[in-house]
């Protein structure tokens, strides 16, 4: 065996060491997120909202005498798991009378984590408006492409769309909002915030909101090198962190709006 020989044969060696560690993190790593989920989707199934209210002989507001169904609509953009880009979708609300369930329809699949958010979504909702739901179902449905919804960044679009319904109101179609839903109305920030906003952009939107903090945006840009190793060529490829200002990057095209509670957003 010559010295070139070898050098492949360690080289072989590595990459099989390589790639035996790197399955063996992310199995643990999908491990973690499965025990994760199997608790959150323990407490959803087992959580029951419950805001304070009056007694009232008078049904809620957003469904009127004949018991007929209040709805709005709300651009989303989710980030695509297979190829990272965004994907702008819609959910649609329904409220009517009913027991106060919040039912929320799963095709596209939905993951534990966004139950969890249409959940805190219909609280946020509620006190906001100060709106009775005992009375009433909320339905929460999903349009977007066969995505699936696995985090919690649609949380302040479903709150922002459950309060139009309950006020018998529309959303702009031209309008989209990006960020978790959080107690007390706050709006949290999420990832891939760069995509979306190039997705909402190709989408037709005009305004996009986004958390405070936000509109500095991070992105990954792809890089490669061509190292030379006893004779061998490799190219190495790998991400570099930019910043991005979104506003001056979406100028002329769509205004992006950092936002910080719900209130601000609606």
């Amino acid at each position: 065996m010559d010295w070139k020989d070898a050098i492949i044969a360690v080289f072989a060696i590595l990459l099989l060491l390589s790639i035996a560690t790197t399955y063996l993190v992310y199995h643990q790593q999908q491990q973690t997120i499965e025990v994760q989920e199997a608790i959150i989707e323990e407490f959803i199934s087992a959580r029951h909202i419950h805001i304070e209210t009056t007694d009232s002989a008078e049904p809620p507001a957003f469904v009127d005498r004949y018991g007929r169904v209040s709805s709005s609509i709300v651009n989303i953009i989710a980030i695509r798991s297979d190829t990272g880009l965004g994907e702008i979708g819609r959910v649609l609300i329904e409220i009517t009378e009913g027991d106060g369930d919040v039912l929320v329809n799963t095709e596209p699949f939905i993951k534990p984590l966004v139950q969890y958010s249409v959940r805190e979504a219909v609280e946020v909702a509620a006190n906001f408006t100060g709106t009775n739901v005992s009375k009433s179902d909320i339905t929460v449905s999903f349009e977007i492409n066969g995505t699936v919804i696995g985090g919690p960044s649609a949380g302040a679009a479903i709150a922002v769309a459950i309060i139009a319904a309950m006020e018998g109101e529309q959303v702009r179609h031209d309008v989209a909002i990006t960020g978790t839903i959080e107690e007390g109305g706050y709006i949290g920030q999420v990832a891939g915030v760069f995509e979306k906003a190039v997705a909402a952009e190709k989408g037709e939107i005009t305004i996009f909101l986004v958390p405070c903090g936000q509109k500095q945006a991070i992105y990954y840009e792809r890089q490669t090198e061509e190292i030379e190793i006893f004779g061998f060529t490799f190219t190495l490829a790998y991400y570099t962190p930019r910043e991005v200002d979104l506003g001056e990057y979406m100028a002329g095209k769509m205004d992006v709006i950092e936002v910080a509670t719900i209130g601000e957003a609606v």
